[in-house]
């Protein structure tokens, strides 16, 4: 009898380790999962903020690039169509992209599809920015065939805006690279969780 006392009490004791080890699991993979997407957060809300702000400017500065391209150099109407059209798209591309990676998208109870989010929107800023630079580079010429051939503007303003192409490129060059390291965090901070698991 005592032994049987003994053997229901260690049973009664191991039932209440485990219970107590499996509590201490999901606070454990409840912690982790917020950490988690506290990281995810983190790593793309500098880029959510960049792409609202930056397609806000797009269409801001389109009517004044209109009047500097037109009034101030001088230029014919088609190179300004265009790049106003691209500048257009681009805002409204960076409104459409950045609501794909939405604070609700990215939760952490489903990390396999934020990750997936993540690396979709990272394809397509990838192939939105391989079309628009050399867009970009063929307006540049574009823009510098016009005002040598189609304008008699003091060579000061020609050279004021190809210093301002190659002041503006480099920095664009490093936003694109820094988004695409936080991306590249984000989406390993996932796996990481995923193979720990």
């Amino acid at each position: 009898m005592d032994n049987q006392n003994n053997n229901l009490q260690e049973l009664e004791q191991l039932r209440s380790q485990v219970a107590e080890f499996k509590n201490r699991l999901e606070h454990q993979e409840i912690v982790s999962r917020q950490m988690l997407e506290k990281a995810m957060r983190g790593h793309v809300s500098w880029i959510k903020q960049m792409c609202v702000w930056g397609a806000a400017v797009d269409l801001a500065l389109v009517p004044l690039i209109v009047y500097l391209l037109k009034s101030i150099v001088g230029i014919s109407w088609l190179p300004i169509i265009a790049v106003c059209i691209v500048m257009v798209f681009e805002a409204f591309f960076n409104f459409w992209n950045v609501s794909t990676i939405q604070d609700k998208y990215l939760a952490a109870n489903d990390v396999i599809n934020a990750q997936q989010r993540l690396r979709t929107y990272k394809r397509r800023e990838k192939l939105y920015t391989f079309f628009a630079v050399p867009f970009l580079l063929l307006w540049f010429i574009w823009f510098l065939l016009e005002v040598h051939h189609g304008t008699n503007i003091p060579s000061s303003r020609l050279v004021i805006s190809i210093v301002m192409f190659f002041i503006i490129a480099p920095i664009l060059f490093f936003v694109f690279n820094r988004e695409m390291r936080s991306l590249n965090k984000a989406i390993k901070d996932i796996d990481e969780f995923v193979n720990g698991k």
